[in-house]
């Protein structure tokens, strides 16, 4: 157990350190802060996708020509706790995608803030998400995209 725990610090350390990095570079860099703004919804959905439809296992029932088995998956174990824990991380994850649309960092940051709350609740079921607050942490610091495609001067020279 103290070496799962461990291992498990190890990798939010790095999520984190990794954050701190790509949010500092992507404050010069437009791509950098729309891929931050992306990414982590996108890793959201996909978790919760994944876990909606792989099983921890098969139950069969019925015997002869009766007999028939299916796959439980890992959301129908959650139980109405775990759901609301899964389904406001899910929308904490697209509070980068809002600081896109309102050009406001704000949400980004109640997202970053708020996520390692929810995270407390209940780690070990919810550490899937970890990226996804590391990606939010990371669109908080860089900051939305700015309006315009590129960062230059009417010249077309950067300054």
């Amino acid at each position: 157990m103290a070496l799962e725990l461990a291992g498990a610090a190890g990798v939010l350390a790095a999520l984190l350190v990794a954050a701190i990095a790509l949010g500092l570079i992507g404050q010069r860099r437009r791509s950098l802060r729309v891929f931050l703004a992306w990414i982590g919804p996108l890793y959201s959905l996909g978790i919760l996708a994944y876990f909606l439809f792989e099983g921890v296992g098969s139950q069969c029932d019925g015997a002869g020509a009766t007999f028939h088995c299916w796959e439980i998956s890992y959301a129908s174990t959650w139980g109405l706790q775990g759901s609301v824990m899964v389904a406001l991380l899910v929308l904490l994850s697209l509070a980068p995608l809002l600081s896109v649309l309102i050009h406001r960092r704000a949400p980004a940051v109640v997202a970053a803030i708020a996520m390692p709350l929810v995270f407390a609740v209940y780690l070990p079921g919810l550490w899937p998400w970890a990226p996804a607050w590391a990606a939010a942490l990371g669109a908080a610091i860089a900051g939305p995209p700015s309006r315009e495609a590129s960062a230059k001067d009417p010249a077309g020279l950067r300054v």
